[in-house]
């Protein structure tokens, strides 16, 4: 079913705070991808408790940069028509930061069905937890590998020209993130036992609940040209 699931971040060039814009959705809108980085998923693998580790480590990872354009169709078309063949699309706080800087480059409407895909780990874990938290004490309190850099060391990086290392840096962001929602349940740093079930986080919990909407809105539609057929048939019985 679909194309899998896409976990994808982004690098800028910028601050927020160096950005002109009244308001911070403003400012972010304005902010230049530098670099970002993709990986695409076997959703059926990732569906199985036993194999969804297994299916992070095998997924299929490509970075790319914003004065690369091959095609002529824009440096980050690549990773749109992921977005468009994807079942899932999967980032952290990626609602609020790395949709936005990339609305620039896709037209409204495309766009609108991508975020009708999205999964925001942080955002569903702020919700639910009323806590901001970062993804880097996250993957340390569940035993995974941290973070090597940060966004701000990520614009030092592009401004000095070390593009290998910010390639590393972003696709690093990428696997660590993938395989934090991989696990059955979470670990909250600093909450002793309190661990959070897939359902709040996971990506085998949000491409279950998409397939569950998908097919309810395939019955519906289904009963809907049900009814138009029995419809039809009543009025050409009574003439």
């Amino acid at each position: 079913m679909g194309g899998g699931v896409v976990v994808f971040d982004i690098e800028t060039q910028n601050k927020i705070s160096d950005m002109p814009g009244a308001e911070r959705l403003d400012q972010i809108c304005n902010l230049q991808v530098s670099c970002l980085s993709f990986l695409v998923l076997d959703a059926e693998r990732l569906l199985d408790p036993d194999d969804a580790a297994q299916a992070v480590d095998d997924g299929v990872m490509t970075t790319l940069w914003r004065d690369e354009d091959p095609d002529g169709r824009g440096p980050f078309e690549p990773l749109f028509r992921a977005f468009d063949d994807a079942e899932l699309i999967v980032s952290y706080n990626g609602l609020d930061f790395d949709h936005p800087v990339l609305w620039k480059h896709s037209d409204k409407r495309r766009a609108e069905e991508h975020l009708l895909k999205a999964h925001d780990a942080f955002s569903r874990l702020r919700a639910n937890t009323q806590m901001w938290y970062k993804l880097d004490n996250l993957l340390r309190a569940n035993g995974l590998a941290t973070k090597t850099a940060n966004g701000l060391e990520a614009i030092r990086m592009w401004n000095d020209g070390e593009r290998e290392r910010l390639r590393e840096y972003c696709e690093g962001d990428v696997w660590q993130l993938a395989r934090l929602l991989a696990l059955p349940e979470l670990k909250l740093p600093g909450s002793g036992a309190t661990r959070v079930p897939n359902y709040l986080f996971g990506m085998a919990s949000a491409l279950a609940a998409r397939r569950m909407s998908d097919s309810l809105r395939r019955k519906r539609a289904r009963d809907a040209t049900d009814d138009d057929a029995s419809a039809a048939t009543g009025m050409a019985t009574a003439s």
